[in-house]
């Protein structure tokens, strides 16, 4: 039998109910990846150069904290990851999920 994990990342709650749907659909467990600062309305405007998100994807080396980084990911056979996509790839604190495994 193999072990299925849905991990996402959801500023908005959009990523998040696609995440649930997936889990239900595929029977797998599910993990949520959580800034340790969440993302306010003013942090996602990205027509600010100074907003927290546009500093956070300017620098490459970003990795915000998360609050839990214990997602055991060796435990599983199979990983889905979701997220939305900024400035044409992954927010940068899917990076520090990576950085985890």
């Amino acid at each position: 039998m193999t072990k299925t994990l849905v991990a996402y990342f959801s500023a908005s709650g959009v990523t998040k109910e696609v995440a649930k749907n997936l889990s239900n659909a595929i029977n797998s467990d599910l993990y949520e990846i959580k800034p340790l600062e969440p993302y306010s309305n003013a942090d996602l405007n990205w027509m600010d150069r100074n907003s927290r998100s546009s500093v956070e994807m300017r620098d490459k080396n970003s990795r915000p904290e998360i609050i839990d980084d214990d997602a055991k990911i060796k435990d599983y056979d199979t990983i889905f990851l979701g997220f939305p996509i900024w400035w044409y790839i992954a927010p940068t604190v899917v990076n520090t999920f990576f950085g985890k495994i």
